[in-house]
């Protein structure tokens, strides 16, 4: 299973990583060292950390001693910081269309998983499939459970729904918080991460639904989304990855970075291939085009030699480079250097 348009996780999450792990004492510069991300992608208006170096956040994060890490129990910010999700969730006609709204707008804020609801009588049951996120994907699902909960209570009349947890993985230091959050004492060591909750008034109409707004805010949020995915093509994803992978690794050639990047995106070279051709682009093409993108950017924003520059992108040699760069931009690399310094 893939996500070829909206796995992608909002830098917000990156950010709130980032201050954590800086507040239990860790040094900033291991976090942008191990996730691959840099300062200013933590600071650049309405960005988005794709999913690979959500992946290795993640992974980093979860080998260090005890702390919050990615998890803000509060995620009430995060629907501030995404009104158009807030604004459909929290008045619809129903619960049942509000949590369907809620899984299917996820994407704006950013997703490299899965989420299913399923039913049993009044008995409502979200499982968190994980794709490919250290140790089961736990701490992930009880920041989306938390927003569910959320999102549930909102609806409720009278006694507030009480919530059952169950993650893969043993329990975390704060695991007493997590039961404060849902009511209820959540269950860890289980073989999957689920929230379980009765809702006998799942399809009860909603006394604060405003009716002449709801229509409006879905739109809103629903173009959001749209043209999220339409700016987030798999192909641009890939050749991201390949920009990654060619500043992760010394003298990567094509034969290895090809299985790196499978590595990466957590599938096969079929799938990458097909999914490509779907775009009408194959990975050569973007391969071409990553280092054509990368060695500009290393000759204007580096002092790497154009010998440093060919062996960092896997060329054979500087002459190599030096002639795949004249075929695509009618000039050798020190002298686009050149032009560049001397540009105003």
């Amino acid at each position: 299973m893939h996500k070829p348009d909206t796995r992608t996780v909002s830098n917000r999450i990156a950010q709130q990583c980032a201050r954590a792990m800086q507040a239990d004492g860790h040094d900033p510069a291991d976090f942008f060292r191990h996730t691959g991300i840099t300062p200013a992608q933590l600071t650049e208006p309405g960005g988005r950390i794709n999913a690979e170096r959500h992946r290795r956040m993640t992974a980093y994060a979860q080998q260090l001693p005890q702390h919050r890490g990615l998890l803000d129990l509060d995620v009430t910010h995060w629907f501030a910081h995404y009104s158009g999700i807030a604004h459909v969730c929290f008045n619809r006609p129903t619960l049942r269309s509000a949590l369907h709204e809620l899984l299917h707008l996820r994407g704006l804020i950013g997703e490299f998983d899965f989420m299913l609801m399923s039913e049993n009588g009044t008995r409502v049951e979200i499982e968190y499939l994980s794709e490919f996120c250290p140790l089961g994907g736990a701490m992930q699902a009880l920041a989306n459970f938390r927003m569910l909960s959320l999102v549930a209570r909102a609806y409720d009349e009278g006694t507030a729904t009480a919530f059952h947890a169950s993650f893969r993985g043993k329990a975390p230091w704060f695991a007493s918080a997590i039961a404060e959050c849902f009511g209820a004492a959540a269950t860890f060591g289980q073989a999957r991460n689920t929230l379980t909750f009765d809702a006998p008034a799942l399809d009860r109409p909603f006394a604060q639904f405003n009716a002449m707004l709801a229509p409006h805010a879905l739109r809103h949020a629903q173009g959001q989304l749209q043209q999220l995915q339409g700016a987030q093509l798999f192909s641009a994803r890939v050749e991201q990855a390949i920009i990654d992978l060619l500043g992760q690794q010394a003298d990567v050639d094509g034969t290895s970075l090809l299985p790196a990047l499978c590595d990466g995106l957590a599938m096969n070279r079929w799938t990458l291939q097909r999914q490509l051709q779907q775009e009408q682009t194959s990975f050569r093409a973007l391969e071409l085009r990553a280092k054509s993108r990368e060695s500009r950017r290393l000759l204007r924003e580096t002092n790497l030699s154009v010998a440093d520059i060919s062996e960092r992108l896997g060329f054979s040699s500087q002459s190599a480079f030096t002639r795949f760069f004249k075929t695509q931009f009618e000039l050798p690399p020190a002298r686009y250097r050149q032009d560049m310094q001397g540009s105003p």
